[in-house]
């Protein structure tokens, strides 16, 4: 069969960090290795080339496949719209988080299939049901839709051997490829090595994904794809890079004896750091770049009520570290919508002083499918999905809303690296001149409250349009529309 496997494009009214990153579709990759031993399979990406209906009419495919998080909803569901109209006779078939923990917002006759879960097994056992003509509902980790209700097919189990996964279809994405970039990289290559994450915290939707399970690729299995991967830097995508630091430690000797030479972007979490800060060193003297660490907050009663089980002395000490290894601190906070100007003020100060490479500063927002969702489910202001994009409150605030986003743009206005700071990391090569122009970009955004405002103003316009219309955007849209 021809399948097509679709990145949805980026919203054009937002700001947001999808600016700074957009790297290769990774899931996309994996998904589309499964299949290429027994079906014929494309991707599209639309955030690089949004003419879809010229990608169904060259490929005509018979089963299209989009996945995407919560801030895509609204795109994906408009992609099966397309896809229907062009041709009523594809297969639409829907993954990823959301539509895993939040299948009611695909219930209409634009989505005909929804996988859940991991899609590896699941999406290759429904083409090939589909091909033979098989019944689906044999299918396990399917939701289809008959006579406008969902049927669950059954539960999948997870993935037992990470290792069994083949390599990412890179070669799928080779024409878009001088098109992707991650942060100040412009030439770089996704990877994961592992999935899931043994912590709780509540704003957190990855766990819940994952069924409270951690899986690993072993040591061996990385260093077999880092061999085929080339760029300036390998942005390893696990949510904690040094979740098993006898593992991170035996990848690291094992890169070394390679002699393989990239700069390396992880994510890892406070605790794990200070555990092992020899690691850290190890890892820095190989080519560790830049890590990301989710502080999220800089006082310890608001860090406990988001179950993180971490400490802000944790944190600094983490920060401390870093820095002692000349590794870039890609720092992650939380704003609480019911902030007031002095707790801007005190975050702005506490960034200064663990002297923070790359601040991040994120709203908290109820993601949903997990149980903050539900705690605050009657306190939405929105329920227009591209809102949840980290960059705006869809939850009450405490300051006027104008205010609020002047605070927002302030933490980025006082936080910014300085030019000789900025100079020195270009002439050391860990950072690329080429990115400049785009980072520059996206800094004049989001230090501009009018940015925040005005991609408010433009996505009630476009809903407004779309229900008069009736098409897409009810779906996503809810009954609080427009409480902004």
């Amino acid at each position: 069969m021809k399948v097509l496997l679709v990145q949805p494009g980026e919203s054009k009214s937002l700001v947001g960090f999808r600016k700074l990153a957009r790297p290769e579709p990774l899931a996309l990759e994996i998904l589309a290795a499964v299949l290429l031993d027994e079906h014929e399979v494309r991707i599209a990406d639309l955030r690089v080339d949004p003419d879809l209906k010229r990608a169904l009419r060259d490929f005509q495919p018979d089963v299209v496949g989009v996945t995407g998080y919560t801030v895509d909803v609204p795109n994906m569901l408009h992609i099966c719209q397309q896809v229907k109209e062009e041709a009523p006779e594809i297969t639409t078939v829907v993954g990823g988080y959301h539509a895993t923990l939040c299948p009611q917002d695909f219930n209409c006759h634009w989505v005909d299939v929804i996988v859940v879960g991991e899609g590896e097994e699941t999406l290759a056992e429904l083409v090939r049901a589909l091909e033979k003509g098989e019944d689906l509902h044999k299918v396990p980790g399917l939701i289809l839709r008959e006579d406008g209700a969902q049927v669950a097919t059954g539960t999948r189990p997870l993935l037992t051997d990470l290792d069994s996964s083949p390599p990412p279809a890179r070669e799928l994405t080779a024409a878009y490829r001088d098109q992707y970039h991650f942060q100040f990289w412009p030439s770089h290559a996704a990877m994961e090595t592992a999935r899931g994450c043994p912590y709780r915290c509540k704003f957190c939707s990855v766990w819940v994904f994952h069924r409270k399970r951690c899986r690993f690729k072993s040591p061996e299995r990385v260093l077999e794809e880092l061999r085929t991967l080339v760029g300036d830097i390998i942005c390893f995508v696990d949510d904690n890079f040094f979740q098993r630091l006898p593992r991170a430690e035996r990848i690291a000797d094992m890169i070394r004896s390679e002699g393989l030479k990239f700069k390396y972007w992880i994510q890892a979490r406070s605790d794990s750091i200070v555990r092992r800060p020899d690691l850290v060193e190890k890892w820095a003297s190989i080519g560790l770049s830049t890590v990301l660490v989710g502080f999220e907050k800089y006082r310890e009663e608001e860090l406990d009520d988001l179950d993180k089980r971490s400490s802000v002395r944790t944190n600094e000490e983490a920060a401390r570290i870093l820095r002692a290894n000349g590794v870039d601190i890609w720092g992650a906070f939380i704003v609480d919508p019911q902030w007031d100007r002095p707790d801007f003020d005190a975050l702005i100060e506490y960034v200064r002083r663990l002297k923070i490479s790359f601040p991040q500063f994120t709203v908290l927002t109820p993601l949903p499918g997990t149980e903050f969702f539900r705690e605050k489910l009657q306190e939405l202001t929105t329920r227009n999905y591209e809102l949840f994009d980290f960059l705006h409150s869809v939850l009450p605030t405490r300051l006027p809303l104008q205010e609020f986003y002047e605070n927002m743009a302030r933490l980025y206005a006082s936080t910014t690296m300085s030019l000789s700071d900025l100079k020195e990391r270009i002439r050391t090569g860990r950072l690329q001149v080429a990115s400049l122009r785009r980072v520059k970009d996206l800094l004049s955004e989001l230090t501009n409250p009018e940015s925040y405002l005005q991609g408010l103003r433009d996505l009630q316009q476009r809903a407004s349009e779309q229900l008069r219309n009736g098409s897409i955007g009810q779906l996503a849209l809810g009954s609080k529309r427009g409480a902004h």
